[in-house]
């Protein structure tokens, strides 16, 4: 994984559109990285409770961009507001040391990694909620 405090890796991929992003032009404040894949069971039990923490999100919890595999089709189909990102080959996550999903990481304000790797869903909630 990649030590907290340390400058985190850097993030270009393409959107639900196929525009390419870089996160540093959209990362505001504090973000959580969510490495999904929109087949994976564990995934689809979380899609409730990350509805359910977009639409209550408090002040101060972290922006959520989510990084994720399959089609733009299968993304879409969960309905959340967070960013989605297309990284097929899930390069993106390795970089951050995640070797499944869902697993979420914490990138502070200066764009340093913030924390270590939530694994689960559990973890990744209270990471969201932290």
């Amino acid at each position: 994984g990649v030590p907290v405090g340390s400058k985190a890796p850097k993030v270009q991929l393409p959107d639900l559109e196929g525009k390419e992003v870089n996160l540093d032009e959209i990362r505001n404040g504090r973000t959580a990285l969510l490495f999904w894949n929109p087949g994976c069971g564990f995934c689809q039990r979380l899609v409730d409770d990350i509805k359910g923490w977009e639409k209550e999100r408090t002040e101060g919890a972290p922006q959520l961009v989510l990084i994720s595999t399959g089609a733009p089709e299968a993304n879409r189909e969960h309905g959340f507001e967070s960013t989605i990102l297309l990284d097929q080959g899930f390069r993106t996550g390795e970089a951050f040391g995640a070797s499944g999903t869902p697993s979420a990481i914490l990138i502070d304000a200066d764009g340093n990694v913030a924390s270590g790797l939530s694994v689960g869903g559990p973890d990744v909630m209270n990471l969201l909620r932290s």
